[in-house]
């Protein structure tokens, strides 16, 4: 995906089949950076996590449908 269609608030499939739910999207030290929320398989939701936006951007495949 690209950058420009990432949507804080939205749920995504990562390419190994998991969830990421994008919480933030903002400058950290020049680097536009993605706020994510891992979830498992079985629903759970784990703490925030930082990476570089493109990289979130990357592996992302879409949003997920429920």
């Amino acid at each position: 995906m690209r950058i420009d269609k990432l949507k804080t608030g939205r749920t995504y499939v990562y390419r190994n089949g998991l969830l990421r739910r994008l919480e933030k999207i903002e400058v950290k030290e020049g680097i536009l950076s993605a706020g994510y929320i891992p979830i498992d398989r079985k629903g759970s939701e784990g703490q925030i996590r930082w990476s570089k936006a493109e990289t979130f951007a990357q592996h992302a495949l879409g949003e997920a449908k429920s």
